[in-house]
């Protein structure tokens, strides 16, 4: 469970070794207004782990990444990470079963496994789905009249279940009553229990050897099983192929993600198919905004546009919006009619890319710098017919937004 009073003065500790809250910010590479929702306990979600592991870097050694994830509820591995190992374990199995042999001319084993555990799976959401009294048995899955041939199978198949309960039961989904573990890497204990398997009763809607905690809220614990099938999948498929979604998969599975700048068209088919099935935020469109000369920017809202925030490694979605680019002169990082995904603030680095009011009526999207009392707004083109322009005090500029991402339709 998140601890906010106990986040927040963690915060505010952290913020005493700054000289200012913006110093703090920077240093972390966290937005302030962000930090001051957190200090004032504002948000009831707790932050992403990748904004845990800046705020540990920037305790200088008073708090750990660990102590962070502790107090904001966090497991300390994904369920990506989790399926992962748990094929391998299954790998091990098959080499195990099949004396030190495991190669491509029989890894199709390994595939029968995954797909006689999601045949159970299947069960078990319509279990769910109909709220069933009629128990899901092992013998529902596999023919016992030919489980001297299908002994492989069926130890496959109880290692994953056995993983999946040891799973659930750590995410406090189930109750754990009356259920012997058995051994796939004991081969006498494979032959023991082989006879008495028919009639082992699986997890399911109305189990008794093991129980679903919380019934009235189904709709978690129907996501968990789906996700925990699709990892399963991409763990598998990841050893012989690669593609956007498998990429990402492994990121997660190693605690990573994309940086912002990867979004581009890949947006849609991850937000389709993340193992997560994560919140999808529907972030709103700006009218245009000039990418040439200075243009008023029309502040009147033309829809929206999906956004995935943890993919894009967006802390605050509701603090972004997109903007359509109109122009050439920042064609080298975005091009003419591509949406520019923007998150406000009033403060970016020199050399970064910003959104900038200039006299208060023109917005202008450029790298920005500022040189003492000169502030430089440069394009970044292929045209020459674009150049740098150069403001002084005399010129009111502002800051209304810093360049995060891009969406880009081909």
């Amino acid at each position: 469970m998140f601890n906010k009073e106990k986040f927040a003065q963690i915060i505010k500790n952290i913020k005493e070794m700054y000289n200012s809250q913006e110093e703090f910010s920077k240093k972390s590479d966290i937005g302030r207004t962000y930090l001051s929702q957190y200090m004032n306990m504002k948000l009831e979600e707790p932050p992403k782990p990748r904004i845990l592991e800046k705020l540990a870097n920037a305790s200088n050694g008073t708090v750990t990444f660990k102590e962070l994830m502790n107090i904001c509820g966090y497991s300390e591995k994904t369920l990506e990470s989790k399926v992962l190992s748990i094929y391998e374990l299954l790998k091990k199995y098959h080499k195990y079963i099949n004396n030190g042999k495991s190669d491509k001319t029989n890894n199709y084993e390994i595939e029968g496994f995954i797909e006689y555990f999601q045949e159970y799976l299947d069960l078990l959401n319509k279990s769910i789905d109909l709220d069933s009294n009629v128990p899901v048995i092992l013998e529902d899955i596999f023919n016992f009249s030919t489980a001297i041939e299908d002994y492989m199978y069926i130890g496959g198949f109880i290692l994953l279940y056995n993983q999946f309960i040891l799973s659930l039961e750590s995410e406090d989904l189930i109750v754990v009553n009356d259920y012997n573990f058995i051994d796939c890497f004991n081969i006498e204990d494979i032959y023991n229990n082989l006879n008495k398997l028919q009639n082992l009763e699986l997890l399911s809607y109305c189990s008794k050897n093991i129980s679903i905690k919380n019934k009235n809220k189904m709709g978690d614990f129907i996501e968990y099983i789906d996700s925990f099938s699709r990892c399963l999948s991409l763990a598998h498929l990841s050893e012989y192929s690669s593609n956007s979604l498998i990429d990402f998969f492994k990121k997660k599975a190693r605690n990573t993600s994309y940086e912002a700048n990867d979004i581009q068209s890949k947006t849609d088919t991850a937000n389709s198919l993340s193992p997560y099935n994560q919140s999808i935020y529907m972030c709103p469109v700006y009218g245009r905004i000039a990418a040439g000369q200075p243009n008023w920017a029309e502040e009147c809202m033309e829809g929206k546009m999906p956004i995935d925030p943890e993919l894009m490694n967006i802390i605050n979605p509701e603090e972004c919006y997109f903007l359509k680019v109109n122009g050439e002169s920042m064609n080298k990082v975005i091009k003419n009619g591509a949406y520019a995904l923007i998150r406000k603030t009033d403060w970016v680095e020199n050399g970064e890319i910003a959104v900038v009011l200039v006299n208060g009526f023109d917005a202008t999207l450029k790298k920005f710098t500022k040189q003492g009392d000169l502030v430089i707004l440069e394009p970044m083109s292929d045209d020459p017919n674009y150049t740098t322009q150069v403001y002084n005090k005399d010129t009111e500029i502002k800051i209304i937004g810093k360049y995060i991402g891009k969406m880009e339709m081909n």
